[in-house]
């Protein structure tokens, strides 16, 4: 069960986003307006938010969107995950979320405010292979140098690379 963190606790959440950002894109880091079509499909960010340009103009966005997780093993900051996703750019140059949330709150981004925080990431096209269009791997960052947090998200990250790969194999036959 994830707790509100306190202060000090959202300070080292609010930098470690800031530097894991920096990895992964030099590109604005902001909120998406939270604005869920009511014809979208929680799994299918990449058609929503394409879907919504071709009827309302704008544009799609790619880039991440982010969750915190905690290890109850491994007490600490824990956690960061980054998610291939994208949003709707609006003629008018916001952002939006198109894209319900899931049903599980465990799977939700982190949403200041209500809303999506987003890094756009014009290199974080979706994967095609054969006929599939998928999402890029996901990218996890530990928020400190606990050796048993390293290793935990070196095993998420090695899973994740075995399960892209399984995909985008998947997509070729």
């Amino acid at each position: 069960m994830q707790t509100v963190p306190n202060d000090d606790e959202q300070a080292i959440l609010q930098d470690g986003i800031k530097r894991f950002a920096r990895t992964i894109s030099g590109q604005p880091l902001g909120l998406a307006k939270y604005a869920p079509e009511p014809w979208a499909d929680i799994r299918l960010c990449f058609e929503n938010a394409r879907r919504k340009a071709d009827h309302d103009g704008g544009q799609t966005r790619f880039g991440w969107m982010f969750q915190h997780k905690l290890v109850e093993a491994i007490p600490g900051p824990g956690y960061l995950i980054a998610i291939h996703h994208a949003v709707w750019r609006a003629p008018s140059g916001y952002l939006f979320d198109v894209t319900p949330l899931h049903p599980d709150p465990q799977n939700h981004p982190l949403a200041p405010g209500g809303d999506t925080l987003f890094l756009v990431d014009d290199l974080a096209q979706p994967v095609r292979s054969g006929r599939m269009i998928g999402p890029r791997p996901t990218k996890f960052f530990a928020l400190d140098d606990d050796a048993r947090l390293a290793g935990h998200v070196q095993r998420l990250r090695e899973a994740e690379e075995e399960h892209c790969r399984s995909l985008y194999a998947a997509g070729e036959a």
